[in-house]
């Protein structure tokens, strides 16, 4: 099921240009559960309260979302809000709120949904529309609006120069024995001129917009959507391939011919040659397109796009390093000494798990504080500020390392755990496993 299968236009509603977050929420929870009998509407506020008080839904960027998760409530319901003149959502959040998404419902795809949410959300241009409707109905179809936007190019020169790389990739792909092409699009926003560069080529179009490429222009390209954004280009390429070995895309034996350009620029300027066996050699099983471990595909991914904002951003301007152990919980809880109070002890599980879109600022906070992030294959969070303790060293010592690696190294060494490492210093991203660094980008 789709996001358009969980919202109507009865559960959309203009909030009281003069309300507070107590209002918005008692009015969106009074939709969500208007005509359903299997919500009790007292306890839908209880635990929307209650979530609320331990731990605000405010995502920044004038964006709350709140939700809460009943173990009989069935189908998943959503109820939407607009504040044209915002709305103070609590202490700690800057700046106010003028769009809350209330998502109630049972367990199942719960932590979907919301990703879904944030991922559409991501795009700045879609919550602008939103927030500027005059309607119900034109708030809803900005919601689920998948037609692409459109920039102009930048003359016919930027055309040429980028058919004359797309050319040159494919011809290069074409000559060798395990070619493949792919076209990291977000250079170019004209979905036409992608259609006609790619031509009858079978490329494989990546994007970072769920919304770049409409309906029909998807039935004509092979596009995967990465959810990843805001990283250096050549670490960008390097998560990109990662994210098409979990799907099961692209080879070990592959050689894949990128062809890329700065995003939004314009045009195509740049061609970059993997050898997936020699360059990322991750531990998949690349014919099913399975992680081997307990760490499911959507976990991975999530935190790859973590560490990749923390590295290229930084928290406050400045460059931090963190280090967060994925998978095998029972083996490296032996290894594991608390830092400092768990933060995240005490919690339900689906309330620190690392795909709810809520905990993002949670996380990126945290990783200013030495230690580790402790995660289960699932994405709950069991601990950070964790001290990793006691792993035998490998017995080839990858020579250079710090702290913080060394103890990635280790704990990779010792279970079946995915670490990945990002260093203050350089702000590149390592990840081990079975005791080796696998990827340094």
């Amino acid at each position: 099921m789709s996001l358009k299968d969980y919202v109507s236009i009865e559960r959309i509603c203009f909030l009281e240009p003069d309300g507070d977050r107590d209002g918005a929420l008692n009015r969106l929870i009074e939709l969500v559960c208007r005509d359903n009998a299997s919500l009790d509407c007292e306890e839908v506020k209880r635990r929307v309260f209650e979530r609320e008080a331990s731990l605000s839904s405010c995502l920044g960027g004038g964006i709350a979302l709140p939700h809460a998760v009943l173990d009989h409530a069935g189908e998943s319901r959503i109820a939407l809000g607009v504040s044209k003149r915002g709305i103070r959502w609590d202490a700690d959040s800057a700046g106010d709120v003028h769009l809350v998404i209330l998502l109630v419902g049972g367990r199942i795809d719960h932590l979907r949904i919301l990703g879904e949410i944030a991922n559409k959300l991501r795009d700045r241009s879609r919550y602008d529309r939103i927030i500027s409707a005059d309607s119900e109905s034109e708030i809803i179809q900005h919601l689920m609006d998948q037609s692409p936007r459109r920039v102009a190019r930048h003359g016919t020169l930027t055309t040429d120069v980028s058919r004359l790389t797309f050319d040159r990739a494919r011809s290069i792909a074409e000559e060798l024995e395990h070619g493949r092409l792919v076209l990291h699009a977000d250079a170019i926003d004209d979905p036409e001129y992608i259609i006609d560069l790619v031509g009858d080529s079978d490329a494989l179009v990546l994007t970072n917009s769920d919304s770049k490429f409409a309906t029909d222009y998807q039935d004509r390209l092979d596009v995967i959507t990465i959810p990843f954004k805001g990283i250096r280009r050549s670490t960008h390429v390097q998560f990109a391939l990662l994210f098409l070995l979990s799907l099961g895309k692209i080879r070990r034996q592959d050689i894949i011919v990128n062809v890329y350009g700065v995003p939004e620029s314009g045009h195509l300027d740049s061609i970059r040659l993997t050898h997936i066996g020699s360059e990322l050699e991750f531990p998949m099983d690349l014919q099913a397109g399975r992680i081997p471990t307990d760490v499911t595909e959507h976990v991975l991914t999530r935190v790859l796009q973590i560490a990749g904002e923390l590295a290229a951003e930084g928290r406050e301007g400045k460059a931090i390093g963190t280090l967060f152990v994925l998978g095998d919980y029972e083996t490296v809880r032996d290894y594991a000494r608390q830092l400092i109070m768990n933060p995240f002890y005490g919690y339900d599980q689906i309330d620190r798990n690392i795909l709810d879109p809520a905990l993002e600022e949670t996380i990126k906070e945290y990783a200013k504080i030495d230690g580790a992030f402790i995660i289960r294959g699932n994405g709950v969070i069991e601990s950070g500020g964790t001290f990793l303790i006691g792993q035998p060293a490998p017995e080839e010592h990858q020579s250079g390392l710090g702290a913080r690696h060394a103890a990635a190294l280790g704990i990779s060494a010792v279970s079946d755990a995915i670490a990945i490492a990002i260093s203050e210093s350089t702000r590149k991203i390592s990840i081990f496993h079975g005791g080796r660094r696998i990827i340094f980008m």
